[in-house]
């Protein structure tokens, strides 16, 4: 019987989860806007879109400026920093603020960044920053505009 309880009790939550993250407004597929956005030190991505399924899981497809694919993912936990799937030794702690803001702690190839996300009123854009340190200790300070697909 309190098995059955328990297992009511984590089903029920989940099910309460995957709502709210159905509901968020971050949910979707997002569109970098190469040129409405800035990267130092560039060069800046040729193509990046950002999906997020309505269980939270998110997915980056895309292209660098070199030519080379981009193709990584992680799903966030909320007790533990994510590993990204498809950047070795990479992970993020993800934070949402609220409806319209997210926070996140990178830990990205070497480098550590932290970006603060922000969804426009009418939900058709999203302002990314991200600050902090590449690999080679260089400074980072990304404005990145995505448009809702």
């Amino acid at each position: 019987m309190v098995r059955k309880l328990t297992m009511l009790v984590v089903l029920s939550l989940a099910m309460s989860l995957a709502l709210v993250a159905a509901d968020s407004q971050f949910t979707g597929t997002w569109k970098l806007n190469v040129a409405k956005s800035k990267f130092s030190p560039g060069p800046a991505p040729k193509s990046f879109t950002v999906t997020i399924q309505p269980d939270g899981k998110v997915v980056v497809e895309g292209m660098e400026a070199t030519g080379n694919p981009i193709s990584w993912s992680y799903t966030p936990n909320s007790d533990a920093p994510a590993t990204i799937t498809g950047l070795p030794d990479s992970s993020v702690i993800e934070k949402k603020i609220d409806d319209r803001n997210v926070e996140h702690t990178w830990k990205m190839n070497g480098g550590s960044t932290t970006g603060h996300g922000v969804i426009s009123k009418n939900g058709k854009t999203m302002k990314y920053t991200l600050n902090g340190t590449d690999a080679k200790g260089n400074s980072v300070h990304n404005v990145e505009i995505f448009e809702r697909q």
